[in-house]
């Protein structure tokens, strides 16, 4: 019998993510266990690679992959080749030099190297800033990125999953006209709607469209959205402790998956893992599905 295992939001934090796995019963060798991703794999850790070399070391069947924000973040970058500040906030930036090197600090290695060779500190400075101008180039074109951004172009992703009751989105279905906190009117061919609308749906807030009825069509066929992108503190703190203060949960520490009878139609899974160190693991048993 199959068991999924589903998670999100991994954000390069390889260790994290291998002890949840292993706490949760995932086994890479067991051909009935199949690992459900819902995007977000890189940025802000510090081991892009070894999350990407995991996920590559299983039998494609095994593996689900949906795309999130930070899979389009990537995407962008490495196709403008320079940095803007969100690059850089979002941890994207960061997980090109994680995947190469540090130009900055291959600037004061040089440096370091040459002080001691008869040439000025403007000409110092001069030669340097070449040194960090070809590393920061090969950021952008090497051969691990290169990889990686193929395999994320692939139709190894996808905008959704549906696996018997479950839709798995990385944060929620496309909807028209939403507005930044990504509420707006449910549309019933979402599932067919182009990519545009698919990355407009990854950067809102998955619990506040379910709180505003956007997915109460689905949910009277007895779909339950199971979502990413958004600490599940947040869940708790607005959907069940709205008045309650003190049992909001701390976003630092306590993210635990958002399941609740009084949302039946709403499972969120990120443990914002930058800041806890965790990553929610929902396991599902196929014959838990309908």
């Amino acid at each position: 019998m199959k068991t999924y295992f589903v998670c999100s939001d991994i954000h390069s934090f390889y260790k994290a993510w291998m002890k949840s796995l292993k706490e949760a019963g995932f086994n890479s060798k067991d051909d009935e266990h199949i690992l459900i991703i819902l995007g977000d794999i890189f940025d802000r850790g510090e081991e892009p690679w070894k999350v990407y070399k995991f996920i590559r070391s299983l039998p494609s069947e095994r593996v689900v992959l949906v795309k999130g924000n930070h899979e389009m973040l990537l995407l962008a970058l490495v196709g403008r080749k320079h940095k803007c500040d969100f690059d850089i906030h979002n941890g994207t930036y960061g997980t090109l030099i994680h995947l190469y090197k540090f130009p900055l600090e291959e600037k004061h290695k040089w440096i370091e190297a040459n002080l001691d060779k008869g040439k000025d500190v403007g000409q110092l400075f001069k030669e340097s800033m070449k040194i960090y101008n070809k590393v920061e180039a090969k950021l952008y074109n090497n051969k691990k990125i290169n990889e990686i951004v193929e395999w994320i172009l692939s139709p190894a992703w996808r905008n959704y999953y549906e696996l018997g009751q479950y839709i798995f989105v990385h944060s929620f279905i496309p909807l028209l006209d939403a507005n930044d906190d990504g509420v707006g009117l449910y549309l019933s061919y979402w599932r067919d709607l182009p990519d545009e609308f698919w990355f407009r749906a990854m950067w809102g807030c998955p619990y506040k469209a379910y709180q505003a009825g956007c997915f109460k069509e689905e949910e009277k066929k007895g779909k339950i959205l199971v979502c990413g992108h958004w600490d599940t503190s947040d869940f708790y703190n607005n959907l069940l402790y709205p008045n309650e203060k003190e049992k909001w949960l701390d976003i630092r520490t306590d993210n635990p998956i958002f399941k609740s009878e009084l949302f039946p139609g709403l499972i969120g899974l990120d443990a914002c893992t930058a800041l806890t160190n965790k990553v929610n693991v929902l396991v599902i048993k196929e014959s838990e599905l309908e």
